[in-house]
């Protein structure tokens, strides 16, 4: 006759299997978590990357298609609202584009016979099937000087111009002729439930509006500049305050001054990357320089290498941060 399993091997036997089922347990909640948590992040870096790469070619086209005699300035920041604005007649999200190919119109080399006439194109893009809501800027073709607007695509007078579009149904940025303005400020509320709650938005605003989110869960961004001073070409003052663009000393940023000294813009986001995790505790940290007064800051700092500090929100360990530098040479200043 077989003998049957004691209570005791019954117990040792459920306690091992009881074991070995919550270490797998275990292990498949992490992985379901760590799967997760690289989901999140990937779509944080497409998300990301698409963002900058948007404001990249805002900030490199700054001055594009503006005359040197505008008293605008092509580029410039407002500390008090920490909001750099980008003037430029080229709007990278609503491009001209060629109403029989589709291909973008970006400038051409024109020759006008005198004031309301076609201009004919003798070199770059087509402008021969324009939208019907489009202008031209016209700029001397051996000077950078504005020659003049047309609503309707004509000329404005007789000459060899270098003429680019624009949208005639988006405000003016400029005094003296058109130009799109394209302000970069962060929102005022975060209503995303994946975001920590005293983050913000990066939004950017063409003309008059409000702005749209670029990145979200955006902690602080800064904005500092590369400036060469004495105009030898080499810079003098890196990760400067826009002030320093000041150079002869008379507490205003001319054009002028922004076209010839101005090397590189440098934009520093504080980025929140992924969700709340209790598990995790963020540590490269400090307590920040200047005491911030904003609410929404914690007075604890993430602070690169070269010693810009970024503002860290309230509640913040429980969530991963990352700093992303984006560094752009205006090519049309």
């Amino acid at each position: 006759m077989r003998r049957g399993f004691t209570l005791i091997e019954i117990l040792v036997a459920v306690l091992i299997v009881s074991l070995i089922l919550g270490a797998a347990y275990i292990t498949y909640i992490t992985v379901i978590r760590g799967f997760g948590r690289e989901t999140r992040s990937a779509e944080t870096q497409i998300e990301v990357a698409a963002g900058l790469e948007l404001m990249r070619l805002d900030i490199e086209h700054a001055g594009y298609g503006i005359g040197e005699d505008q008293p605008d300035l092509p580029l410039e920041f407002d500390p008090a609202t920490n909001t750099l604005t980008v003037r430029s007649v080229l709007n990278n999200t609503r491009l001209i584009r060629d109403t029989v190919t589709g291909d973008p119109i970006h400038w051409s080399l024109v020759e006008c016979q005198g004031p309301g006439l076609i201009p004919v194109v003798k070199a770059g893009d087509d402008i021969t099937n324009i939208p019907s809501n489009t202008g031209l800027v016209f700029l001397g073709a051996a000077s950078r000087i504005h020659v003049g607007t047309t609503a309707d695509g004509t000329c404005p007078g007789a000459g060899v111009f270098v003429a680019m579009p624009y949208d005639t149904g988006v405000a003016n940025g400029c005094t003296d002729q058109f130009c799109n303005i394209i302000r970069y400020f962060l929102s005022g509320t975060q209503n995303l439930t994946t975001c920590n709650p005293n983050t913000r938005n990066l939004l950017r605003a063409v003309g008059n509006s409000p702005g749209n989110p670029l990145i979200n869960c955006v902690a602080d961004v800064r904005f500092t500049f590369d400036v060469d001073r004495d105009g030898d070409g080499v810079v003098d003052v890196r990760d400067g305050d826009f002030s320093s663009l000041d150079v002869n000393g008379d507490t205003a940023v001319t054009a002028e001054e922004v076209r010839g000294h101005l090397k590189t813009v440098n934009v520093y986001i504080l980025l929140q990357e992924g969700g709340f995790d209790r598990d995790y505790n963020f540590r490269n940290f400090r307590t920040c320089s200047v005491v911030p007064t904003d609410p929404r800051f914690s007075g604890d700092c993430v602070v690169t290498e070269t010693g810009v500090e970024l503002n860290l929100p309230l509640d913040f360990r429980n969530y991963r941060w990352k700093v992303l530098k984006l560094s752009v040479i205006a090519m049309n200043l």
